[in-house]
């Protein structure tokens, strides 16, 4: 019993020990994270994206080797299905990001990452958005006629149902109504899937111009989304780090040479690696190039943080 005590009494105290070292710890494995590979696992994947798991992991593995074959050394290392403590936990997470791509494509608009596809893009959300707004002031005032009929009719049935029944021409008249009302629903209905699919339209493209104009570094003005509130900010994707978990949560790609060189950028941030100005570097704020390998700065930081004095 007292050697179970005592063993009961290190473990504990092993807790606490971690407890108040962990982040120290961590931070030291941060501050050099090339000496062990780093484990990685894809945790959440999303179907509507349309691609295979294979797929993705592929693409993975492709990011992977960015990093690995200039200083030839295992930096990262996948590990199917993992439940370990601590493993970087890799997430395709489906919002409205991808479902503005993707409903863009559907239209037939192809975007491309220069100025000319913004400004043709504009045009046709300024087109589309002044179709839109009489369409939706139109049906706005016709629903509101509609509502204002129903309440009087619904007026008037009641007060003929306290008087036990209407006389017939009045039934007669209560029943032409309700008939005229119920095609005006039925109208009305379809309006708004018409409205419904104008906006989806609109606010598809209000992301993709936002996103556009973020990734061309434009002067331009942001627009708003209508009939929703979107947030401002548009991330391909994003490194979390609380310390004791870290995870890579990837929201959209337009090709498979976009989702690599996204994952390339937060592979980079799970080696600790900040951003550097260079816009044709993978660890650019921004996933504007086309390249799918290190730029000179990429290859300087990965060095300085390996510790590597020379490539």
């Amino acid at each position: 019993m007292r050697k179970t005590f005592k063993i009961l009494t290190l473990l504990l105290t092993l807790g606490v020990v971690w407890y108040l070292f962990q982040d120290i710890v961590i931070n030291a494995v941060s501050a050099r994270p090339c000496k062990n590979p780093i484990s990685y696992s894809l945790v959440a994947f999303d179907e509507r994206f349309g691609i295979s798991r294979d797929y993705f992991i592929n693409a993975l593995k492709e990011a992977e080797s960015i990093w690995e074959k200039p200083i030839e050394k295992d930096l990262f290392v996948y590990q199917e299905n993992s439940k370990k403590g601590g493993i970087l936990e890799v997430n395709l997470v489906y919002d409205y990001r991808q479902a503005a791509t993707n409903k863009l494509k559907s239209l037939g608009i192809v975007v491309k990452e220069n100025r000319a596809s913004y400004d043709s893009l504009k045009a046709k959300f300024l087109e589309t958005k002044s179709e839109f707004e009489p369409e939706k002031e139109n049906f706005d005032k016709a629903a509101e006629d509609f509502n204002e009929r129903r309440k009087a009719y619904e007026k008037e049935v009641k007060y003929w149902n306290a008087r036990g029944g209407a006389p017939e021409f009045e039934y007669q008249k209560l029943e032409s109504e309700k008939m005229k009302l119920e095609a005006e629903s039925s109208k009305l209905r379809d309006e708004e899937a018409k409205i419904k699919e104008m906006m989806d339209r609109i606010n598809s493209m209000v992301v993709v111009l936002n996103r556009l104009a973020d990734t061309l570094n434009l002067s331009v003005e942001k627009y708003n989304t209508v009939g929703a509130s979107r947030g401002e900010s548009f991330e391909e994707g994003v490194y979390y780090t609380d310390g004791s978990k870290r995870e890579i949560d990837i929201y959209e790609f337009q090709s498979k040479t976009k989702l690599v060189r996204v994952l390339a950028h937060e592979l980079g941030h799970a080696l600790d690696l900040s951003h550097v100005d260079d816009p044709k570097a993978i660890m650019y704020k921004l996933n504007q190039g086309g390249n799918e390998a290190l730029a000179g700065t990429d290859l300087e930081a990965l060095r300085d943080k390996c510790g590597i004095k020379s490539l």
